[in-house]
């Protein structure tokens, strides 16, 4: 298919920051020739084209600006959302996609901290290849992450729950407090465990329910799917547990210690040896279910911190087959639709 009307959205947070992201957003736009730009005021993608329509939205950030922005383009009946930022805000437009109902496709340039997920068509120092190129649809899948019944999020790399993501800051990675990043505050965090005496992991499937660990045991929680290869997390959730190997589309694991970290330090690292952790696969119609957490473990969903989790809380992670469609760009000779 070739691209006319796009919607642009423009994550200035991400890796390097606004200029550089602003900066790829004009380099793209001029490479797909696109007829019309609907895009965000400022930094969500206006100041970086000159003869962009710029929605009207309300006077939101962070992520809610970004969805904000993707929910007016969809409503122009654009082609598709070229999303410039890292997997949390990748994960944050497919997710308004979803909740609308539409099957408009996301072609995402990954400029954020991992970029590893399959949503990203290009990666941002790519973005002059895109020149003239044709593009296929493909659908794909992701997983869903809920809290007290309420779906949140959908993530295409991991759910993890723990205390800590892994930011951008200073050009540099590093362990901040999930929790304070849902305040919008960028603060380093030290990567602990999140379980307690109360603390309880089932995976109920057709087969009835599994537990897959209990109480201090539960230290972090991650599930994601399994067929990355250049996923640096693949190990701990498909290759250790033999979920790729058996042909599983997703996996969980959960150890005692937490998972989520840029630095350990190997003299703390070794006193806690033997570390121990419990894993299990991961199909379309299972259901994993975590409860009675230590206050304030963070449900996350591609890096994105959605909510604090208290012991009375029940959160959810199910695989949703062909949620989002995404761009992919056409082999030399492929047929794809106009």
């Amino acid at each position: 298919m070739r691209l006319r009307n796009i919607g642009l959205i423009v994550n200035p947070k991400s890796g390097q920051g606004a200029a550089h992201n602003l900066s790829i957003a004009q380099r793209l736009v001029q490479a797909l020739r696109v007829e019309t730009v609907f895009t965000g005021p400022g930094s969500l993608g206006g100041e970086a084209i000159a003869s962009a329509r710029v929605l009207a939205i309300p006077s939101l950030t962070g992520r809610a600006a970004s969805q904000a922005v993707a929910s007016a383009a969809l409503q122009e009946g654009v082609d598709a959302l070229v999303v410039i930022g890292g997997d949390g805000t990748l994960s944050d437009i497919a997710f308004a996609i979803y909740q609308a109902g539409f099957s408009c496709p996301i072609l995402g340039v990954g400029a954020g901290s991992i970029n590893a997920g399959d949503l990203i068509t290009c990666k941002a120092a790519q973005v002059d290849d895109l020149h003239d190129c044709d593009f296929r649809v493909e659908q794909i899948n992701a997983l869903e992450a809920s809290y007290n019944g309420k779906t949140m999020a959908l993530a295409f790399n991991d759910v993890v729950i723990g205390a800590t993501i892994v930011g951008t800051v200073s050009g540099a990675y590093q362990d901040l407090d999930a929790n304070a990043f849902m305040e919008s505050r960028q603060i380093p965090g030290k990567p602990r465990p999140i379980g307690n005496d109360a603390a309880r992991v089932t995976k109920h499937s057709r087969r009835g329910e599994i537990l897959v660990s209990s109480g201090q045991s539960v230290g972090t929680v991650v599930a994601g799917f399994t067929h990355y290869e250049c996923f640096f997390g693949k190990a701990i959730i498909g290759g250790v547990g033999l979920s790729s190997v058996a042909g599983a589309p997703a996996g969980c694991v959960v150890c005692e210690q937490a998972l989520v970290c840029t630095s350990l330090d190997l003299t703390e690292h070794l006193q806690t040896e033997p570390v121990h952790s419990a894993y299990v696969s991961l199909l379309n119609d299972d259901v994993i279910q975590v409860t009675g957490l230590d206050y304030p473990a963070v449900l996350c969903a591609d890096g994105n911190p959605l909510a604090a989790l208290r012991p009375s809380d029940v959160s959810q992670i199910r695989i949703r087959p062909g949620a989002v469609n995404v761009l992919r760009i056409a082999a030399y000779g492929e047929r794809t639709e106009s």
